[in-house]
């Protein structure tokens, strides 16, 4: 109930001779707010270490600041479970005065401990605990190992790449996953790292610099993803090809034209390049795209049937509708793209009725007979709105 009058009998049974009632006494007191300081620090000298726990924990809810020197203190006392305990409630309460003693936690021979330290200083943030959770990246414990990963993304401070790299290129399967979020959580200051390290030896770390990549949205990283676009290893211009159809970035049209349209680039790249465009969005990729599809090979068709769809530019009815007669899936991507044209909104009564005279053609059943040894592939069978 939190009603402030239940304070004096809940005080009095913080001294009852029942531990069950002392402890349940601590926790109930929590709802109690402010006026519950002061009995609840007594209550962390307590005989009985399910009391003791329960007072510190209470306290972490409470977030009082006049809690955080005895919980200091707590975190110096010889039971590990209200040293944990400890931990977590000056993560809570988040005083700068608690930095220097949690860090100092993070030596501490119990792994448990350790965690609930590494937790608390990623939860408050700040300068100055980025080098030591770097040092306790190297932790003998996974969870440790884990959890300052994961607090290092929190903070999210530049000079957190090193050691996150590190650890990526350590092996450590345990952390990748955590060591990825945290690098995509830093954001551009990473990227660079980040493109390098695709050119990695070691393919797992390939892989989680491309996950940590995909998941960096931010506009700032759009030049140098635009310069990797001429690096000399494919993957890395494969990754920054997906990564600026992410962002959206208009300037990255015409390098991703370019790579789309090189007859010298890798098809990975090229189809990474064509969905990017799509992904943008912007009509300047219109004209490249229909040449694809009158003149490329099936897979650039395909891809280039799909960004169109994805732009949306009725300059595409005509040779969507040529497509129609393409194998069949070209033909299905390009009835999708002129649903999704005519769905728009934005047609002329003309094009409206050049595309409305596709209805059967987009919505007849499709039909795949091999009569007599030969291969008869007829319809497509997508929906046309009414």
């Amino acid at each position: 109930m939190g009603d402030p009058r239940a304070i004096t009998p809940l005080v009095a049974a913080l001294k009852d001779s029942d531990q069950e009632v002392r402890t349940i006494a601590a926790e109930a007191l929590g709802n109690i707010g402010a006026p519950a300081v002061e009995p609840l620090i007594a209550a962390i000298e307590d005989r009985d270490p399910y009391v003791r726990l329960a007072a510190v924990a209470t306290l972490g809810q409470i977030r009082d600041a006049r809690t955080v020197e005895p919980l200091v203190v707590a975190l110096g006392t010889a039971d590990e479970d209200v040293r944990r305990a400890a931990a977590t409630a000056l993560g809570q309460i988040a005083d700068p005065r608690a930095v220097d003693p949690l860090i100092a936690a993070l030596k501490d021979p119990n792994e448990g401990v350790r965690m609930s330290a590494v937790d608390a200083l990623g939860r408050m943030g700040g300068a100055p605990a980025v080098d030591p959770l770097a040092a306790a990246l190297k932790d003998w414990n996974e969870g440790v190992r884990r959890r300052a990963a994961d607090a290092l993304g929190q903070i999210a401070d530049a000079r957190a790449i090193g050691p996150l790299m590190a650890a990526l290129e350590g092996g450590d399967s345990h952390v990748k996953g955590s060591v990825v979020a945290a690098l995509a959580e830093i954001g551009v200051p990473a990227v660079a790292v980040l493109l390098a390290a695709l050119k990695d030896s070691d393919r797992d770390v390939r892989n989680a610099a491309a996950d940590a990549l995909g998941q960096i949205a931010d506009p700032g990283a759009a030049q140098p993803l635009i310069r990797a676009l001429a690096d000399e290893d494919w993957h890395v211009r494969m990754v920054a090809a997906e990564m600026l159809g992410k962002i959206g970035d208009i300037g990255a049209i015409e390098p991703l034209v370019d790579a789309f349209t090189s007859e010298q680039e890798v098809q990975h790249v090229r189809k990474a390049a064509v969905e990017a465009l799509g992904r943008i969005g912007d009509a300047r990729a219109v004209e490249p795209l229909v040449a694809a599809v009158r003149d490329g090979e099936g897979w650039q068709r395909k891809a280039a049937v799909e960004a169109l769809g994805r732009i949306g530019d009725a300059r595409a009815i005509e040779v969507l509708i040529d497509a129609l007669k393409d194998y069949l899936d070209v033909r299905k991507v390009a009835a999708e793209a002129l649903v999704a044209i005519y769905r728009s909104g934005q047609l002329g009564p003309q094009e409206r009725a050049l595309l409305l005279a596709q209805r059967s053609v987009i919505t007849e059943t499709h039909r795949d007979e091999y009569p007599y040894g030969s291969h008869e592939d007829s319809g497509i069978g997508v929906d046309f709105p009414d």
